[in-house]
Parts: C-alpha cells; structure tokens; sequence
C-alpha cells in the first residue's frame, strides 16, 4: 500500500490520522522538535489506541540497521499484536553520504551469478528503499530525521510515495496564529499586546522554540485560572524560562539609550557566564534590522514594503523604526563593525567583556 505526499504540513497529517488513516510508512523530517514530536506520539497514539506508552512494542534502529532484520519485521505477521511498529533514526541509512549513491555494482561472471551479484552489491539504502516500496498493511515504518538531502534519489523517492511530513522551523510571520492556536487549546486568549511582547522577545533568535513556547503557554493557562484574556504584563511575569531574555533585555536597554541599565545588564550577563560570542550576535542581529529599516526609510519605502521584502511582521519594523530614530546609520554601521572584529579577535585571545562595554558606550552616547 502506498500514500503519495511531498512536504505535508504536521497539522495536516495530524487531521489526517484522527480521520482514521494510518500510513505504512510515515517519514518525520525537520529540525522543529517540537512538531517531530507531535507527529511521532499522534501516530503510536492512533496505532496504540488502548496501550500506554510504556507497554507499546516498538522496534528501534538508531544505528548500524541490520537489513535482513528489518525485512523479517517488515514482512512476517505479528500474531499477537495485530500491527507491527518499527522507528528508524539511524543516520547512516536515512542520510548517507552522498558521494555512495549510484554507485554501481561490479559485474561478476554470467547469467544467474551475475545478476546475484547485482542483488548482492545493491546499496544498504538501495535494500532499504526495495522494502520501503511494499510494505504491508499490518506494519508501519516510520523515519525521523532532522535533515535529509532533497538531491538524493532516495529522499525523492520518499518524498513521491510515501506520507513526508514536513517539521521545518516555524518562520516568525506565523508565530502569532501558532499561539492563538496553542491558547485557544488550552481554554484561553492572548490579545494583542501579548502576541507582540512574545514576538518582541524573540526578535534575538532566527526561529522560535516551539517546544519551549508551549510550555510557557501552559504556564499562563494554570497561572490564569478563570481568567481567560492573557496580557503582556502576563507573558512578562510568566515567560522567565525563556533563554533569550537577557538578551532582549539588553537589546532594549541599548535602543533605548540607557547606558547605566545596558552596563548593568551586560555585569549580569557576564556573572552568568553567557557565551559572548552568542551575545554578541543576538546584539549584531538586532542593530542590523534596525538599519536594514532607517536605509529603508531612506530610500523612500513604506513600512509596509519593508516588511514585505524583509519578510518580517509590520510591527518589528514600526518598533525597529522607532528605535532607529535615536541613532544615525553612520554610527549604527560603525557599533556593527565593531563587534564584528571584536568577534573575529576573541578567537585570538582578543579583549571581550570590557571591549564591549566600550562599543556600547559610545553607541548609546
């Protein structure tokens, strides 16, 4: 039996499952964890209606796949379960180097003993993709991986013939609509300022933690109670756990020209024994918005066509806008290039906290 899909979205796969399709063989493919997750517990869910997680029988190959194993669990009737259920991580067969695809078999004398040979000399993923093509209605395999390569054969095949759900990073655009989802799931409402105060705090990072962000929704959910509409001022009390706070903190301290509180951050920062490098870059990250917008502005766009070329929300660059009315591009270019070298040279024995105490001083002077 075979399901044809290329990228299909975890939400999708998960309505799909709770109509009562399961696949035989599912690939889980993204580095978003916590959609890798979802999906892999809503299928054993669905496949183990009646069986709690600690007595489900689940086959494992995390590494050095025995094929002739798999091809015995994938084809012989499990009697006693009714299905049988095999989970794939092992790196080696999922992602291969790419060099050892279509490597050919060497041709060996004639007739039957050459096309032995062929059968013999078949890539371990060559094997791999042969059983994945039938397997049986009883048994579900299912792959996870955080990156496959999309040039390969292999990944094509699966990404035609088999269900391949998609568990990229959630790009910061959609964030807003994956809250409201987590909140109305949980009883409740985040209104609009404390959709923007989330965002704001995750203007450091490239992609948000999902994971990490559902829990600190759970949080709000229990400290709320009754109360149903959850504010900024709740994200603020409650959001403690996430990683990123320092560096907002500091970020917002520095835009706002506050040298005392920016210093003082930057002490605790240092006491804490941050990476500086990471710091550094969250802090490079956030003065190139500001003057990806003040060229903008320059040039004559709108916020509006900022956010679109940027593919960011509007609200970051009207909030990146209003701090980039404090500083001029000429010294804004001139703090980037300077904890761009001051970067390079910490790999060199280089100046690090007092240095940048330092740029931070004149940027906000």
């Amino acid at each position: 039996m075979k399901q044809k899909s290329s990228g299909l979205a975890p939400d999708m796969f998960i309505k799909q499952i709770e109509n009562g399709s399961i696949p035989t063989v599912v690939c889980i493919v993204g580095e978003e964890p916590y959609y890798r997750d979802l999906v892999r517990r809503t299928l054993l869910d669905a496949i183990f209606t009646e069986t709690p997680p600690d007595s489900r029988d689940i086959t494992v190959f995390e590494e050095k796949t025995d094929m002739k194993k798999l091809d015995t669990l994938i084809n012989t009737y499990p009697f006693f379960s009714g299905r049988t259920v095999i989970l794939i991580t092992d790196k080696d067969l999922l992602t291969p180097r790419a060099e050892a695809e279509g490597k050919k078999p060497k041709s060996v004398g004639r007739g039957k003993v050459k096309e032995k040979a062929r059968e013999t000399n078949l890539s371990k993923q060559e094997q791999f993709q042969k059983l994945l093509g039938d397997v049986p209605d009883f048994c579900t395999v299912i792959l996870q991986a955080e990156k496959m390569d999309g040039r390969q054969k292999f990944t094509k095949f699966l990404q035609k013939e088999t269900v391949y759900v998609d568990c990229s990073p959630v790009d910061s655009r959609y964030l807003p609509a994956w809250l409201a989802r987590q909140a109305e799931q949980r009883g409740g409402h985040l209104d609009r300022g404390a959709v923007q105060r989330i965002q704001e705090y995750l203007t450091v990072v490239d992609n948000p933690p999902l994971q990490l962000l559902a829990t600190e929704v759970e949080k709000l959910a229990v400290y709320a109670g009754e109360r149903k509409t959850w504010t900024a001022a709740d994200v603020d009390l409650l959001f403690s756990a996430l990683p990123e706070i320092g560096a907002f903190a500091l970020n917002n301290a520095i835009t706002g020209k506050d040298t005392v509180l920016a210093l003082q951050l930057l002490t605790e920062e240092q006491k804490k024994n941050t990476y500086l490098p990471l710091l550094a870059a969250k802090l490079l990250s956030h003065l190139r918005n500001i003057l990806m917008v003040k060229e903008g502005e320059r040039m004559g766009m709108s916020v509006a066509r900022i956010a679109a070329e940027s593919r960011k929300a509007p609200f970051l660059i009207s909030m990146w806008q209003r701090d980039g009315a404090r500083f001029t591009e000429a010294r804004l270019r001139n703090a980037i290039q300077d904890l761009d070298r001051m970067v390079a040279e910490i790999s060199l024995g280089g100046r690090q906290f007092d240095r940048l105490e330092e740029i931070i001083a004149v940027l906000c002077a």
